[in-house]
């Protein structure tokens, strides 16, 4: 069983996305613009590359022709990087490109630049498919987004690297069901689907959302619901699954709820990080669930508006009973947070810089 996240400089680069080879039988110029394009960018130069090839054998057999561009950028392991585009019974691979580092966050956004130019649409969708491990940085023996050639993104990065407003930003990575990964994508999309705990397997299963997401009309929460189920059906540890919806523009709203319950309150005296739902594998323990985080550091406070903040922010959520044999999943609100762990300096000053912190003062 693999998961995507693991425990453990820009380059100059102009010019060279501009020099990357185009096949013989399609040049990538500028299409006609359609209703949607869809861009998967799967930075599987890693242990993941063999599932980054089975996901996309399903992606391409899911695809039927519609009025949406879909295409895939995957950097696998011992290949370079190449765009695919899913076209029904005729798939091609439409450019090649040098050796490149997939984690880094200049490369992500002249990727994605160059697609979206060429391939413009009334409305972008987004699934970043890689490792990740929520909002936390690089270097850390932990991951952010994205690993290749020791490289990850960290989420700031990734925010200030997306080109366009997306209609939606799909995570088939660990951990980024998080709020202060959504906090600092809130002005880039629309909508977010993202597991808070890892994600397992097989991931997100692309022969059952793909044909979703080519509809003329996206059922987002339908999306997250197939994913929810497909795991739900499963047995033993892998029966193991979160998943997120979240409507990025309650989460100013969200926000100013949690700052007046922190600011207005006294953290309980017998608070214990150690009770609150854990949504993470790490002993240390860094993803907890944030209401329940609100609820048992805060019990006296008045709690109502952000409950309907919460309500607002989350269109769906669902979990399993159990994550991994490891632990219950007894409380999940649809969005993660941090504690500060008394003895990583290093993570809470690094927090501290995160714009859902600044804002709420939750550290």
């Amino acid at each position: 069983m693999k998961m995507k996240t693991a425990y453990f400089l820009l380059i100059p680069l102009l010019g060279l996305l501009l020099a990357s080879c185009k096949d013989d039988d399609e040049k990538m110029t500028n299409q006609p613009k359609i209703s949607r394009t869809i861009i998967v960018y799967m930075a599987a130069d890693n242990d993941l590359s063999e599932d980054a090839l089975n996901d996309i054998e399903e992606m391409k057999q899911s695809f039927s022709g519609s009025d949406v561009n879909f295409l895939v950028f995957a950097d696998l392991k011992d290949e370079n990087p190449y765009l695919l585009k899913l076209e029904g019974k005729t798939n091609r691979i439409i450019q090649t490109y040098p050796e490149l580092n997939s984690a880094n966050p200049a490369v992500l956004k002249e990727v994605l630049s160059d697609i979206i130019e060429k391939y413009p649409a009334d409305e972008y969708g987004l699934i970043l498919w890689s490792h990740g491990t929520s909002w936390m940085p690089q270097n850390m023996q932990l991951r952010s987004f994205g690993y290749d050639s020791g490289k990850q993104i960290n989420i700031p990065e990734l925010a200030e690297s997306l080109p366009v407003h997306f209609n939606f930003v799909l995570f088939d990575a660990c951990l980024m069901g998080a709020v202060e990964v959504a906090y600092e994508l809130k002005d880039k999309t629309d909508y977010i689907i993202a597991s808070s705990t890892e994600t397992i397997y097989e991931g997100f299963p692309y022969d059952k959302i793909v044909p979703e997401l080519i509809q003329p009309q996206i059922n987002l929460q339908s999306i997250a619901q197939k994913y929810f189920n497909f795991y739900n059906s499963l047995k033993d540890d892998y029966r193991s699954a979160t998943i997120t919806l979240i409507e990025t523009k309650q989460l100013a709203g969200l926000a100013e709820e949690v700052r007046k319950i922190v600011t207005e309150n006294e953290i309980d005296s017998s608070f214990n990080r150690k009770t609150v739902q854990r949504l993470d594998v790490y002993d240390e323990q860094y993803v907890f669930d944030l209401a329940d985080y609100i609820n048992k550091a805060y019990p006296d406070a008045d709690k109502h508006a952000f409950i309907n903040s919460l309500n607002q922010t989350v269109l769906y959520k669902n979990s399993t009973p159990m994550f991994l044999s490891m632990y219950e999943i007894k409380m999940y609100c649809g969005l993660s947070c941090y504690i500060p762990h008394p003895k990583r300096n290093d993570l809470n000053a690094y927090y501290k810089s995160l714009k859902w912190n600044i804002d709420t003062f939750m550290e």
